[in-house]
């Protein structure tokens, strides 16, 4: 498998070398951006997760927590990936080439990028830290004292992550259309990237129970499906709330950034893709699931988390693309299922690298009861 890994990592990398040969600049940052923001929110909530489990002492699954820390071995190439971005900035960006003087505080070249890479680097620094002192063991002696420093992490975490997973929305979304803003999408931006990072924390927990690695029981499986239940309505709520602002408004501005993405096609027909495939049969049938007693299996709820996971993926896909080449349709050519495949390898990879790195038990005792 690792073989496989890199082989789809390298064919990545050459269908996007290959894009900026050919001239497709912008067609090519775009579906690179689309990527940096999905993998990278995937790698930054894995371990905030943790966090929120450790500061709510969620004793119902230690071996889940664990399981959410090894997103985290994507980091140092997440932040890698948003240095590179700053190369497209020009192709990405319209007011870098021309500057909305209203927003030029805000949105010039050198306070953009130095807010971005910098909470970015802070925060990841702070996550892999928080993952060093949740998976360090220390003596009789200073557990009380390791116990009180993983709570001072985990609460810088949790703040750090908001804050800078709000302003990826804000910055690296939001301003494409530099003329169109809504004050709830930072807010709407991080709450469904939360959503991607349970629905994989399901697969995760799911596939490493196929493999041996922990032995979660299937209430604790059960908790993290009401856990991405809870979420995806969460997401729904705030996508509902920032349309219906904006379009009972109806300031165009603010409509015409909603109109291109709702009835106009194609991507009014991604648009409804999304709500479907990832809200609503995931809907239907985690409120079915929840009901009864905990199923011994869990395919059903392994295919809706990866529904939910690619329709938040296209719709990182109906921000990005619309705003950057309105024209070129769905990015559903072979180079950007290339540059997309080559992402996947690297996360893959990146997570064999953290199991090699930090030798994390995941086998751990649960508690018998809640």
């Amino acid at each position: 498998m690792t073989a496989l890994w890199a082989l789809l990592t390298a064919l990545g990398a050459a269908a996007f070398l290959l894009g900026l040969a050919a001239g497709e600049a912008a067609r090519v940052w775009s579906i690179y951006l689309v990527n940096v923001l999905f993998w990278s929110g995937l790698a930054v909530t894995g371990p905030a997760i943790a966090g929120m489990m450790h500061l709510t002492e969620a004793r119902w699954s230690p071996s889940v927590q664990r399981i959410a820390l090894t997103t985290a071995g994507f980091l140092p190439v997440a932040f890698v990936a948003l240095v590179l971005l700053f190369a497209g900035r020009a192709d990405l960006y319209a007011w870098v080439r021309q500057p909305v003087p209203i927003k030029a505080a805000w949105l010039n070249t050198p306070f953009f990028w130095l807010r971005t890479l910098g909470l970015a680097a802070i925060l990841f620094l702070v996550a892999l830290a928080f993952v060093r002192a949740l998976l360090h063991e220390p003596p009789p002696a200073e557990a009380a004292r390791a116990q009180a420093r993983r709570t001072r992490l985990a609460v810088i975490l949790l703040m750090l992550w908001v804050v800078t997973v709000s302003l990826w929305g804000f910055d690296l979304v939001m301003s494409l259309d530099p003329r169109w803003y809504s004050g709830l999408f930072g807010g709407y931006f991080a709450v469904s990237t939360l959503y991607t990072g349970f629905a994989l924390l399901s697969i995760l927990t799911v596939a490493a129970n196929a493999r041996g690695l922990a032995r979660v029981p299937p209430a604790a499986v059960q908790d993290v499906a009401k856990l991405q239940f809870g979420l995806s309505i969460m997401w729904m709520y705030f996508f509902w709330s920032q349309y219906l602002v904006i379009w009972y408004g109806n300031v165009p501005v603010e409509t015409r950034w909603v109109i291109q993405r709702f009835f106009v096609q194609p991507w009014g027909r991604l648009a409804w893709f999304v709500m479907i495939v990832g809200w609503l049969i995931p809907f239907v049938y985690l409120l079915k699931r929840l009901t009864g007693r905990p199923p011994e299996r869990h395919t059903p709820l392994v295919a809706v988390a990866a529904m939910g996971l690619i329709a938040i993926f296209l719709e990182r896909t109906l921000l990005v693309i619309p705003s950057v080449t309105p024209g070129a349709g769905l990015p559903l050519g072979w180079r950007d299922l290339a540059i997309t495949a080559g992402f996947l390898g690297l996360f893959a990879l990146s997570r064999r690298w953290f199991f090699a790195r930090y030798r994390p038990v995941l086998d751990l005792p649960h508690p018998s009861t809640h």
